[in-house]
């Protein structure tokens, strides 16, 4: 590293306050490029102490505040793509400048390479090892060692044994491992904070796992050979973290209302009801510290008494709710009075007002619970920022939205018996949900969305937004995908979407025009059979078109950045290229026409067709062909010369 990058780096060390100075030098454990997500790192510095809550902070707020700091001075960087920048990565400069800052208590390891010397160690705290079967005897003497990280590792169950020469660790990272079990010794590493399972292939736990009094954080994600858990894990009274997302897991024991400090709880499987010794809705009662819950298999959640007396509504930590039904469980063909008694549960489920993040999966309810329809202001889920709604089949008529003030991105998947979608959705219906007559709200129907997404909606016909209904001001993103019955873009959306960048439709048989939309930068139409004409679009930027064979006309599109096409089916290249003016193009077709174009040469009837642009490449599938064309200087390149002599 040389010496100007390492005074500046020191410089932005050397003014973060000590708990900031160890949080920074503990990521750089991880591989280059790796991802850590928000959550993960709090709970890891937690773990080794590094985050003491003063006053009303609390951990997550104070582990929030430390990682923003990061971010604030370039010692993290944000991952594009992520929402609310929970997913960030460190710089390879950085983290070879963290590493050697560490090298006194840290060490890590890549395929049996050391990445210091070990006679550079003073007192091995921390060790990683990456991708390698390197045998932990040879640490075995660094009874100091306090953090273990098995990084894309398959050790298997000798593993569990080798632990215990490690009697002080407080955290452990075991996943993707491929140990089946833990033996009861391992529950003697009382010091132990952070267990992370997830995706291994775990078979049982041992019934002595209560005895890990000082665990806070307990991953048994995606271990999907776990089919249960002993009742002393409702002993680990300081669990702040719990997950059984996707574990074979399908009843829990009871003894979970014990868990008070309850921060996030993933995975659970409520029975329904608690007189078979399961734990069912009602022991979420207890949990008035929980920030994320995800509940899955809620169709054997049958119990309206249960439901009520999980106390939903005084949870006001509460700010990101999963409620999952899984189909393969359900009856397949859901009774009237199955759905009605869905529908009572989820009705007594009522979130806080403190709601931030909401998602239902699989409900097979006729009607969306009350809580959810907004035909009036103030709304109870005011400070609600994301709604997914997926895989909901049997409800016909979408909730009403419109009214909630906060929400940012709105996802509608799988909606298969909603066939129209109007006012009610904007502004709710005259009269609400038990009849009576509304007062409409003065709120701009989704006053802060940003990105809406439909898909999947198999049989929706008829999108109904009025030209005079102003609706949607900030809409940045509008996906359609798979909703072959759709006939056209409402005219709402043509006038008041003043914010709309970009605009994706993809399997959406029955659109035959894409128009009149003033501010769309990016758009990508893709598997649109019937689409004939896009047009009065001045602010392109991008546009993507693959497989839409009957598209004609490209017109009032001033000059603009790329364009890509692909169709491998085309005999001939598009008209619509003459008159479109892209500076750079990229298309994507099948041999024969790649052959003939390069063939034909300067002047042929598909040369023309794109002469005019600046930069022109054309790729057959799989790139076996290419040629490459530029307007100024003039060059031209291609393989297809020798396709030609081969045959």
């Amino acid at each position: 590293m040389s010496s100007d990058f390492n005074r500046a780096f020191h410089l932005s060390y050397d003014d973060l306050p000590p708990h900031l100075k160890q949080c920074f030098i503990f990521c750089s454990l991880y591989p280059e490029d790796y991802k850590f997500d928000e959550k993960e790192l709090v709970y890891l510095w937690l773990a080794e102490g590094f985050l003491c809550a003063e006053g009303t902070l609390s951990f997550r707020e104070l582990g929030r505040d430390c990682y923003n700091e990061l971010i604030l001075r370039n010692l993290l960087e944000v991952v594009p793509w992520y929402f609310n920048r929970s997913v960030c990565k460190m710089h390879d400069l950085l983290r070879s400048f963290a590493g050697y800052l560490g090298k006194g208590e840290n060490l890590t390891t890549i395929e049996n390479k050391l990445s210091y010397k070990s006679e550079s160690l003073l007192k091995l705290r921390r060790l990683s090892i990456e991708q390698t079967t390197m045998n932990l005897d040879f640490f075995k003497k660094e009874k100091s060692l306090r953090t273990l990280l098995l990084i894309n590792n398959r050790m298997g169950d000798a593993l569990s044994n080798m632990l215990l020469s490690f009697s002080h660790l407080r955290i452990i990272n075991l996943n993707c491992s491929n140990i089946t079990s833990l033996s009861d010794s391992f529950c003697d590493l009382v010091h132990l904070r952070y267990l992370d399972l997830r995706g291994s292939k775990l078979q049982s736990l041992p019934n002595s796992i209560g005895n890990l009094r000082r665990l806070v954080y307990l991953c048994l994600g995606r271990c999907q050979q776990l089919s249960h858990v002993p009742s002393s894990i409702f002993d680990l009274l300081d669990l702040r973290y719990l997950s059984f997302y996707n574990a074979k897991v399908m009843v829990f024991p009871m003894g979970l209302r014990k868990l008070e400090k309850l921060v996030e709880l993933h995975g659970f499987k409520p029975y329904n009801n608690n007189s078979n010794g399961f734990s069912s809705l009602e022991d979420l009662g207890t949990l008035y510290q929980i920030v994320e819950l995800d509940l899955n298999n809620l169709e054997k959640a049958l119990d309206v008494t249960a439901a009520k007396r999980a106390n939903f509504k005084d949870k006001v930590h509460l700010k990101s709710l999963i409620f999952s039904y899984t189909p393969n469980q359900r009856p397949q063909v859901p009774t009237i009075e199955d759905k009605k008694l869905a529908e009572d549960v989820l009705n007594e489920l009522c979130p806080p007002s403190s709601l931030e993040f909401l998602t239902i999966e699989g409900y097979f309810g006729h009607q969306f619970p009350n809580w959810l329809h907004v035909d009036t202001e103030p709304s109870n889920l005011k400070y609600l920022r994301y709604l997914d709604l997926t895989k909901c089949e049997c409800f016909s008529k979408l909730p009403s939205l419109g009214q909630l003030p906060n929400l940012d991105i709105l996802q509608i998947k799988g909606a298969i018996s909603v066939t129209k979608i109007g006012r009610e959705f904007l502004l709710g219906d005259s009269k609400n949900h038990i009849g009576k007559e509304v007062t409409p709200s003065s709120i701009v129907p989704f006053a802060q969305l940003n990105e809406l997404t439909f898909e999947g909606m198999s049989n929706w016909v008829e999108w109904l937004w009025e030209e005079d209904q102003p609706a949607m001001p900030k809409l940045k993103q509008l996906f359609i995908e798979c909703c072959p019955k759709l006939i056209s873009l409402p005219m709402g959306l043509l006038h008041h979407a003043t914010s709309l960048e970009g605009l994706q439709i993809i399997a959406a048989d029955h659109i035959r025009y894409v128009e009149n939309l003033p501010l769309v930068q990016r758009l990508s139409v893709f598997e649109n059979p019937n689409l004939e004409r896009m047009s009065n679009l001045p602010s392109l930027s991008l546009i993507q078109i693959r497989n839409c064979p009957n598209l004609k006309i490209l017109e009032n599109l001033k000059p603009f950045h790329r364009m890509e096409l692909r169709d491998l089916q085309m005999e001939t290249l598009p008209e619509y290229l003459i008159t479109t003016m892209p500076e750079k193009l990229t298309i994507w077709c099948n041999n024969e026409l790649l052959v003939k174009i390069t063939s034909q040469g300067i002047g042929g009837t598909e040369w023309k067709k794109f002469e005019h642009i600046h930069v022109v490449k054309i790729y057959s599938k799989g790139r076996s062909l290419y040629a490459e064309y530029r307007k100024s200087p003039f060059s031209f390149t291609t393989n297809a010369d020798q396709q030609n002599q081969s045959n």
